[in-house]
Order: structure tokens, then C-alpha cells, then sequence
């Protein structure tokens, strides 16, 4: 019969017990918000101390409800038959705020993108059309559209 080296084994499930734990970690993300296609929402956001909070959204169809100050407004538009859609968003806030928008199908995620935050004009990106909902997420304060990309 043929022995097997008792360490590598202890090491090997001490590494796959720990692995769970560390994935809960590292996914920590922040406050989400969610939108749907066809949809926008307008939320508030608090900047203090260099840190960005989201508040509670309030859901509208696209082009209803323009920010007021100290929101943001984002919209989920499809493009027709294009493998994309449009994430465009209206930041009235006292200075810019870059997010992190992943298109999800359920829990999984199929598209990414980092939406860099303007105070001057909408900013807008692609991101997958097939995603059933946009989850919003990592806000942080910007360094102004040239430094996000």
C-alpha cells in the first residue's frame, strides 16, 4: 500500500477551508444599486472625507427624472438589435463620482464596465444588452474623465 505524505494533505484542506472565507472577503464591494433595462434611477450621494455614499434610488423611465443637486441619475437603454446598450449618466454632485456598472443574468455576471464620472455632460458607455439587470457599485470619487480611462 502506498503512503501518502500526511503535510502537503493538512496543508491542501487547511487551504480549501480558508477559501470560502476569503472569497466572502474579497467580494466586498460596497452599497449596490440596480436597475433594470429600459429603466433609470436617481439617487442621492454624500462625499465626505473623500469616500462616496449611495442613498436609496428612486426608479423612472429614461429622460423623467433629471438629477437635483447632490444626485445622480442613470440610465439602462437597448440599442434596438445591437449586442450593446447604452449606460448613460448625469452627475449633479460636488464632484465627479466613478462607478463600477455589472451587467448580470441572474447572479451571473456577464459584462463590467467603469462608468467615469462628469460634472459637465452625461457620460456614457457600452455594456452588454443582454443583461436582465445593472448592478451599481464601488463608487468613488473621480479624477475627472482623462485620468478614469
Amino acid at each position: 500500500m502506498h503512503k501518502v505524505p500526511r503535510a502537503p494533505l493538512v496543508g491542501a484542506l487547511a487551504f480549501l477551508l480558508a477559501l470560502p472565507r476569503a472569497m466572502a472577503v474579497a467580494q466586498d464591494i460596497g452599497p449596490t444599486i440596480d436597475l433594470r433595462p429600459g429603466q433609470e434611477v436617481t439617487f442621492p450621494v454624500t462625499i465626505a472625507d473623500g469616500k462616496v455614499t449611495p442613498g436609496a434610488a428612486r426608479a423612472s423611465k429614461p429622460g423623467a427624472a433629471p438629477p437635483n443637486e447632490g444626485e445622480i441619475t442613470v440610465g439602462f437603454v437597448k440599442q434596438g438589435l445591437s449586442p450593446y446598450a447604452m449606460l448613460v449618466a448625469t452627475e449633479k454632485t460636488s464632484a465627479p463620482v466613478d462607478f463600477i456598472a455589472a451587467g448580470l443574468i441572474g447572479n451571473i455576471k456577464i459584462d463590467e464596465v467603469k462608468l467615469c464620472g462628469r460634472l459637465e455632460a452625461p457620460s456614457s458607455t457600452r455594456i452588454a444588452s443582454g443583461s436582465w439587470r445593472i448592478s451599481l457599485s464601488r463608487f468613488s470619487v473621480g479624477e475627472g474623465l482623462q485620468a478614469c480611462r
